[in-house]
C-alpha cells in the first residue's frame, strides 16, 4: 500500500471515500458551530430521521410515564421535555453508530466510542467541563480509524494486532500508513468545521504527557478510564499508564467518593446503552 505524507494528505478526497455520512450527523455536526442553536432548528433535523425520532420519542416518554402522564408524538414536545442538549447526545450517538457498522469491525470501534464518550461526560461533570461536548467529542474521538480501516483493512487490523497500549498502535500505524487516526481524526474534524477544541482533543487524546486544553484532558483521561473498566471488553484494553497532567489539570481526586461512585456510573450506563 501506498504511505500517505501528511503534509500532503488530502483529507477532503479521504472524506468522500467514506461510506455515506449520515445526513442527519452532517447538519448536526454544523450545529454544533453554534452554541445557541434552537429546539426549532434541532427538532426540524429529528423529522428528517425515523430512527432519531424514535429515539427522542422513548426518551420523552419514559420520563412522561414514570410522571404517570400519556404519551407525546410530536417530536419538539418530545425535545422540549428532554432538552437540547439530550437531543445533541442522542443524533450524534445513532448516527455515528449507524455510520461506523457500515465499515468491517464498526460495531467494536462505535462500542469504545460510545465507552469513552459516556465516561469523558462524568469525568467532564466533575471537572466542571460542558458535559454534552464531552460526551461529543467522546463518541468523535477515533474516527480517524475509520479513514485507515477504509485506507487498507488488512493493514489496520495488523496495527491493532501488533499493539497493547496506545503508543504502540500509533507507532505502527504511523509505519504501516505514514500517519496514525489520531492525526487523520483531526484533520476529518477540521474538515468538518468542528470546533477547534474537539478537533484538538481528537489528535492528542493518546498523549499521555501533555495537556493541549480542557477538552483533550478529559478525553484522554477518559479513554484511559473505559480501558481499565474493560469497556467494552477488548484485547487492547491493557493500561499502561493516564496523563497525570491531565488528572492535575481536571482536578480530579482518585481517593475521593464522587470519584468512585462516578466509575461505577460509567459501567452502569454503558452495559444499558448498550442494551437499548
Amino acid at each position: 500500500m501506498a504511505i500517505v505524507n501528511p503534509a500532503n494528505l488530502d483529507i477532503e478526497s479521504l472524506a468522500r471515500r467514506l461510506p455515506a455520512f449520515p445526513a442527519v450527523i452532517v447538519q448536526l455536526l454544523d450545529l454544533l458551530r453554534d452554541d445557541s442553536v434552537t429546539l426549532e432548528a434541532l427538532t426540524r433535523i429529528i423529522r428528517n430521521d425515523p430512527v432519531v425520532m424514535a429515539s427522542i420519542l422513548a426518551q420523552a416518554n419514559h420520563i412522561r410515564r414514570l410522571r404517570v402522564q400519556s404519551d407525546v408524538t410530536d417530536p419538539f414536545v418530545a425535545a422540549s421535555i428532554i432538552g437540547v442538549n439530550h437531543v445533541r447526545r442522542i443524533v450524534v450517538t445513532i448516527g455515528m453508530n449507524s455510520f461506523m457498522a457500515l465499515l468491517p469491525g464498526g460495531s467494536g470501534l462505535f462500542q469504545h466510542s460510545l465507552a469513552v464518550a459516556i465516561t469523558a461526560q462524568e469525568v467532564a461533570t466533575l471537572s466542571g467541563l460542558s458535559p454534552d461536548h464531552a460526551y461529543i467529542t467522546g463518541v468523535l474521538h477515533d474516527v480517524g480509524q475509520l479513514c485507515l480501516s477504509m485506507l487498507d483493512q488488512l493493514a489496520f487490523e495488523k496495527a491493532h494486532s501488533e499493539s497493547v497500549i496506545g503508543a504502540e498502535l500509533l507507532h505502527r500505524e504511523a509505519e504501516l500508513f505514514g500517519v496514525d487516526h489520531c492525526q487523520i481524526g483531526a484533520r476529518l474534524a477540521q474538515y468538518w468545521k468542528l470546533p477547534e477544541a474537539i478537533h484538538g482533543a481528537i489528535l492528542s487524546h493518546h498523549d499521555d504527557h501533555i495537556v493541549t486544553g480542557p477538552m483533550q484532558a478529559c478525553i484522554s483521561v477518559a479513554n484511559v478510564l473505559a480501558r481499565a473498566l474493560d469497556l467494552p471488553m477488548l484485547p487492547q484494553n491493557r493500561v499502561a499508564e493516564v496523563n497525570s497532567l491531565a488528572v492535575e489539570a481536571l482536578q480530579l481526586d482518585w481517593n475521593a467518593p464522587e470519584f468512585a461512585n462516578m466509575l461505577d456510573r460509567c459501567v452502569v450506563r454503558f452495559h444499558h446503552a448498550l442494551r437499548k
